[in-house]
């Protein structure tokens, strides 16, 4: 039997250090709907509230084009890496984050809220880059 996550090499101890993670950003947030992916767009984990109705693999799929198209202009322009990008709308907002290996991206509705999805993700992001960094770090 294949362990969950196990083609990209996690074992259940990095499941373990992920899990904390995904709890703080939805204990802190207002956001909809949360994944975990790589940059390819693997999902490596999802929660959503019911009445969100973006499906699990549509919203990391998203992450993954948002995070290579911001990876390619920020490099293009200030030939640095990308951390995060907000994609906002009058009703909604999209948060995707570096977080080493992994991308984080949060969806929410809740604008007065936006800010503070923000620095509830880099925080996440950043004890996440701390136990899985880049491949290429």
């Amino acid at each position: 039997m294949t362990q969950f996550g196990g083609d990209i090499g996690l074992e259940p101890s990095d499941i373990m250090k992920l899990e904390p993670e995904i709890t703080y950003i939805t204990g802190n947030t207002n956001i909809e709907a949360i994944a975990l992916v790589t940059d390819t767009g693997y999902q490596i984990a999802y929660a959503s509230l019911p009445t969100y109705t973006v499906d699990s693999d549509a919203l990391s799929g998203i992450a993954s084009a948002l995070m290579m198209t911001g990876k390619m202009a920020m490099t293009s322009v200030f030939n640095e890496s990308l951390s995060e990008a907000i994609i906002r709308a009058d009703n909604g907002y999209i948060v995707v984050t570096n977080a080493g290996r992994f991308v984080l991206v949060g969806a929410g509705r809740d604008i007065k809220n936006l800010m503070n999805t923000v620095k509830v993700f880099r925080i996440a992001a950043q004890r996440i880059e701390t136990n899985f960094p880049s491949i290429s770090d």
